[in-house]
C-alpha cells in the first residue's frame, strides 16, 4: 500500500515538473494555466507581425484593385495571423485549432476554452488584486500602478468591475513610510476628489 501510494506521489511529482514546451517566443507556450497573461504576450507578438488586425476587425477580403504584391502580403499576413497562435501553444492543445486556418477563429476558440470566467477564478483574481504590495526596491510608482491596472482588467474580464474608489485605495494602502504624508493628505479629500489627485501624485 506505501509503496503503491508512493509511487503515485513519485509520478504526480515527475509530471508537475515535467519541463514546459520549449517556445519560440519570449514567452511560455499557452499551457492552460498561464492565458490571461498569454494572451496579452501573444497580442504583442501578432501586432508586432502585422497580424493583430485579423483578430480585432471583421474580416475584409484584400480589395479587388490591389497589386499582386499586395494580394500576397494580405494572404501571407493572414496565414501568419494563425500559424503565430498555432505555434504560441501546447501541443495537447492544438487540436482545438487544428480544424480552422482563421487566426481569428482560432483565437476565439481558445477564448472559449481558457478565458477565466468561473466564480473560484474570480475570487483568486480579487484576492490577488488586494494583495498587491508597491515594491520600491523592485519598481518605480509607476510600474506599480500599471500592476494594479492590469490586475484590474483581469479582474473586469472574469465578470466583476472593481470601483474606483477601491482601485485608489489599493494604490495607495501599502505604499513604504515614505508616502505617509502623501498617504494621510489624500485620506482627507472627498471621494470626488481623491482618484484625480491620487492619479497626479502617483
Amino acid at each position: 500500500m506505501i509503496v503503491s501510494v508512493c509511487c503515485e506521489v513519485y509520478k504526480a511529482d515527475r509530471k508537475m515538473n515535467m519541463p514546459a514546451e520549449s517556445s519560440p517566443f519570449a514567452f511560455p507556450k499557452l499551457d492552460g494555466s498561464n492565458y490571461t497573461s498569454w494572451k496579452e504576450d501573444m497580442k504583442v507578438v501578432l501586432m508586432d507581425r502585422g497580424c493583430w488586425s485579423f483578430i480585432i476587425w471583421e474580416d475584409k477580403p484584400c480589395p479587388e484593385q490591389a497589386t499582386e504584391k499586395e494580394k500576397f502580403e494580405y494572404d501571407w499576413r493572414k496565414q501568419r495571423c494563425y500559424t503565430t497562435i498555432y505555434q504560441g501553444i501546447e501541443r495537447k492543445f492544438l487540436p482545438l485549432i487544428r480544424h480552422t486556418t482563421d487566426g481569428k477563429e482560432a483565437w476565439n476558440i481558445l477564448i472559449t476554452n481558457f478565458e477565466p470566467t468561473s466564480k473560484a477564478r474570480l475570487a483568486d483574481l480579487i484576492d490577488e488584486f488586494f494583495e498587491l504590495k508597491f515594491n520600491p526596491v523592485e519598481e518605480t510608482t509607476g510600474i506599480f500602478c500599471k500592476r494594479v491596472e492590469e490586475k484590474k482588467t483581469q479582474v473586469k474580464e472574469a465578470g466583476f468591475e472593481i470601483p474606483e474608489l477601491f482601485i485608489a485605495l489599493q494604490l495607495i494602502r501599502r505604499l513604504p513610510a515614505e508616502y505617509d504624508h502623501l498617504v494621510q493628505t489624500l485620506y482627507r479629500l472627498k471621494d470626488e476628489e481623491f482618484t484625480g489627485k491620487l492619479k497626479k501624485n502617483l
